[in-house]
């Protein structure tokens, strides 16, 4: 019996695109606006070279949950952004004790790390 390489090909790369397309289909993470004020900023030296400026991380008091997004110490949630821009606005607020409001999207990680993906200032900051 012979065998038709031509269609198996075809069966097999036709599963795969489906296998991807269901993949991104459930790979969605949750979206949302959490607000508080600043708790903790860090950034680091070029010793880690993962963590080199501009990227650096911070917690909101209060915020502990955040969709899927993973927790550090004492089930704060640590927020990342890669900008000098972010990192003035995260430092002005903390100086100055005023709410910030963070959008995130728990599939758009920065090693494992929620990543914020815009912060807003305001009296109070608003959350849409």
């Amino acid at each position: 019996m012979k065998r038709n390489m031509k269609f198996e090909r075809t069966l097999v790369t036709f599963l795969l695109m489906c296998g991807a397309f269901s993949f991104s289909f459930f790979a969605h993470g949750a979206t949302g606006i959490v607000k508080g004020t600043v708790e903790f900023v860090r950034i680091h030296d070029a010793a880690w070279p993962d963590f080199a400026p501009p990227r650096f991380w911070f917690t909101l008091n209060g915020v502990t949950s955040a969709g899927a997004c993973v927790t550090w110490t004492a089930g704060k949630i640590a927020f990342v952004s890669e900008s000098k821009e972010a990192y003035a606005t995260i430092l002005s607020a903390q100086i100055t004790g005023k709410e910030v409001a963070v959008y995130f999207n728990d599939a758009i990680t920065i090693l494992g790390w929620c990543r914020a993906g815009y912060i807003t200032l305001g009296n109070p900051p608003p959350l849409y």
